[in-house]
């Protein structure tokens, strides 16, 4: 089964922080300093200056590329995104068992998720004030959709209520798992997986 990086890029070692000379790894190097920024400190306690030095610019280098956080944010959401198809569909590989894929579809949204916690966390707060980033949430829940869809073998028009459940479901899990582990007495992560698989199931096989 192939695996695809799913964290945030790791913060580059002091005194070698990269110096791309082209526009475009430039801008690949500011939004994988925002990305850092964001799922650590969050998206309200930094500035455009803080994920300009993070990327090893001079903070006028950010508004070449960008015309201001909110611009950043959404090339993260981006990147965050096509990070989650391409590691359900490695995840998946060519299963075709509905329970197998569903098990190994719950097993990484569940450790993507946790990985982007403050991340996520704070793009749907900025959602409520910023238009353009909730369109952006938007667009990207119809494309989850089509992709849970194909996961369970229906029709997303037909069966599109009960894809939303599931869908809602399965990001609650990653909450509760994290929740869970952290509990005392601490309740184990396969645990609930293995619950949430037949909760699931039960759904999906009700079409």
């Amino acid at each position: 089964m192939t695996r695809v990086n799913i964290s945030p890029a790791k913060r580059p070692s002091a005194g070698r922080t990269p110096r791309p000379r082209n526009p475009a790894a430039t801008r690949e190097a500011l939004i994988a300093a925002a990305a850092r920024i964001f799922n650590e400190a969050g998206y309200f306690a930094t500035d455009t200056n803080a994920i300009a030095r993070e990327a090893g610019y001079a903070p006028a280098s950010f508004y070449k590329h960008f015309d201001d956080k909110t611009a950043i944010l959404l090339a993260v959401y981006e990147n965050y995104v096509r990070m989650e198809w391409e590691g359900l569909r490695a995840a998946m590989g060519n299963e075709t068992a509905l329970r197998t894929r569903l098990r190994r579809a719950l097993a990484f949204i569940v450790e993507f998720h946790g990985n982007w916690s403050v991340f996520r966390t704070g793009i749907r707060a900025v959602a409520q004030i910023e238009p353009t980033v909730a369109l952006a949430l938007k667009d990207s829940r119809a494309r989850q959709l089509e992709l849970l869809a194909g996961v369970a073998g229906v029709p997303v028009q037909k069966h599109r209520a009960a894809l939303m459940l599931v869908l809602s479901i399965v990001e609650r899990l990653a909450e509760t798992v994290l929740e869970g582990e952290a509990a005392q007495p601490s309740v184990k992560r396969e645990t609930m997986l293995e619950q949430a698989e037949r909760a699931l199931l039960t759904l999906l096989e009700q079409r």
